[in-house]
């Protein structure tokens, strides 16, 4: 099945983030106009100073390839931006280290790290640089220091990382109340929710859009249907373009073998083979990027 890239975006009532406060549990959320700033958290790209761009790419439940969709991204951004792009890992653990082949045994740089960082100077030495040119942040080295990866911690590097480099990947769980997910969100330039052809990941991806639209999200939010067409799945025809879903796939990623085979490999198919379906379709992806602040409304 020939797939599309970034599909006109269907118009959908607009809402202003909604804030819950600590202790207001009987009361009705708030909801307030758009700015960058809301109970001094921030809540648009706008509200972080610096030039780079923040994507953040996520899934509906875990396995549904935001891992795999993150760390090639940022490799196909790092080829015309070598050292320029950044990729964080905030999905706990993570498969970010074993997708680079960056396991604790050898490499014991990780995201907490930045808890010390406050100027740009010291940011040098709390990066991995790959082979790929993409500078990694990876996830905790101990699955118990997950919850030490609060969203302060997240807004600080974000803010850090935009003053000085171009792009900024930033592979996360599925959003919601216990991890940091919702953090990078309010803050990012595009954010990718990735979901498979399966039914599992398709019950769970509408409660996910509505948690995007409460943080204010939804304009930013881009649907990403990976692994179209593989054994046993939903066809693509019976979700792309389904009205009665409600879903509003925009991007299609086909199914490949050769992307099971290069993960194993510990190597990144959009450089080992350009040719293959996804790498194309990933690639068609990056031409499209649109970061205009007119494009999403701030």
């Amino acid at each position: 099945m020939p797939f599309k890239l970034f599909k006109r975006k269907k118009e959908e009532p607009q809402e202003g983030p909604v804030l819950w406060q600590a202790g207001a549990t009987n009361t009705a959320p708030v909801q307030e106009e758009k700015h960058s700033f809301i109970n001094g958290i921030p809540v648009s790209p706008a509200a972080l100073q610096g030039h780079g761009k923040i994507i953040s790419v996520q899934c509906a439940k875990k396995g549904d390839g935001a891992g795999t969709v993150s760390v090639n991204l940022a490799a196909l951004l790092a080829i015309t931006n070598p050292e320029r792009v950044v990729l964080i890992d905030l999905d706990g653990y993570g498969s970010v280290r074993s997708r680079l082949g960056l396991m604790v045994d050898h490499c014991l740089v990780n995201i907490l790290d930045w808890e010390d960082v406050h100027t740009p100077r010291e940011m040098a030495g709390r990066m991995q640089e790959h082979s790929s040119g993409i500078m990694v942040i990876p996830g905790v080295v101990r699955l118990d220091d997950v919850q030490k990866v609060t969203p302060s911690l997240v807004f600080k590097t974000l803010t850090l990382l935009k003053e000085h480099y171009d792009y900024i990947v930033v592979a996360c769980p599925p959003v919601g109340v216990d991890n940091s997910t919702w953090a990078a969100a309010l803050v990012s330039d595009m954010i990718f929710t990735v979901i498979k052809p399966d039914r599992a990941s398709l019950d769970l991806v509408s409660e996910n859009n509505k948690f995007m639209i409460r943080l204010g999200c939804q304009d930013r939010v881009r649907v990403v249907l990976n692994q179209a067409g593989m054994p046993g799945g939903i066809r693509p025809g019976d979700l792309v373009d389904n009205d009665k879903l409600g879903l509003n796939i925009q991007v299609v990623l086909p199914y490949s073998l050769n992307v099971v085979e290069a993960n194993n490999r510990r190597q990144l198919i959009v450089l080992t083979k350009r040719k293959d379906e996804f790498s194309q379709a990933l690639q068609g992806i990056v031409h499209n990027f649109k970061f205009r602040s007119e494009d999403y409304g701030y």
